[in-house]
C-alpha cells in the first residue's frame, strides 16, 4: 500500500508544479525590504531598547513630580511647629527631584527623537542612558550599603541599571 503513493510525505517545496502567483501590480512585485514593525533604520533590538529608553523617561519624570511634592510639603509633617530650619531640609530633595525631572524629559524625548530619526538623537540618548546606568547603579549600592538594606530597592534600581546599560551599548554601537 505505502509503495502506490505518488508523493512523499513531506514533499521538498523545489519540486512543487504549482506556478508562481503574479502580483496585481509593480508595487506588489517590488519585496519588501523590512518586514518587522520596528523601524528600518534602527532594527529589533535597539527599537526594544528605545521602548525601554522612553518608558523608563516617563518613570523618572514621575518619580520627579513626586520628590518635589513631597520635599515642598515636607514642613506639613510635623504635628506642632516645624522645625526652624524646615527650609534647608526641603533644599536637597528638590534639586534631586528637579534634576531627575530633567533626566526623564530628556530620556523620554530623546527615545521620540530617535525614533524620528533625528541627525545625532542616537548619540545624545545613549550618553543618557549611561548616565541613567550609572546613576541607578550608585542608587543601587547606597539602598544596599546603608542600614537597613533595602533589598527591594535595591533589585528595582539594579534592573534599571541593566535596560538603561544594555540601551546604551545598542544606542551608542556603529550602524551595519
Amino acid at each position: 500500500m505505502r509503495a502506490n503513493r505518488r508523493t512523499a510525505y513531506n514533499p521538498s517545496p523545489m519540486t512543487t508544479t504549482r506556478r508562481p502567483i503574479r502580483a496585481a501590480s509593480a508595487a506588489g512585485a517590488r519585496g519588501r525590504g523590512h518586514h518587522s514593525l520596528a523601524p528600518g533604520h534602527l532594527g529589533e533590538a535597539t527599537a526594544a531598547a528605545t521602548v525601554g529608553v522612553i518608558v523608563g523617561g516617563i518613570a523618572l519624570v514621575i518619580t520627579g513630580i513626586g520628590m518635589i511634592a513631597m520635599a515642598l510639603t515636607i514642613g506639613s509633617r510635623y504635628a506642632g511647629d516645624p522645625p526652624p530650619n524646615v527650609g534647608t531640609l526641603s533644599l536637597t530633595p528638590v534639586l534631586m527631584g528637579v534634576g531627575i525631572l530633567l533626566l526623564g524629559g530628556s530620556l523620554t524625548a530623546g527615545g521620540f527623537a530617535v525614533f524620528s530619526e533625528v541627525r545625532r538623537a542616537r548619540l545624545v540618548t545613549g550618553v543618557l542612558s549611561a548616565v541613567a546606568a550609572a546613576l541607578s547603579a550608585a542608587g543601587a549600592l547606597v539602598a544596599m550599603g546603608n542600614p537597613p538594606p533595602d533589598v527591594v530597592l535595591a533589585i528595582a534600581l539594579t534592573v534599571t541599571t541593566l535596560l538603561f546599560g544594555v540601551a546604551a551599548i545598542l544606542l551608542l554601537r556603529p550602524r551595519r
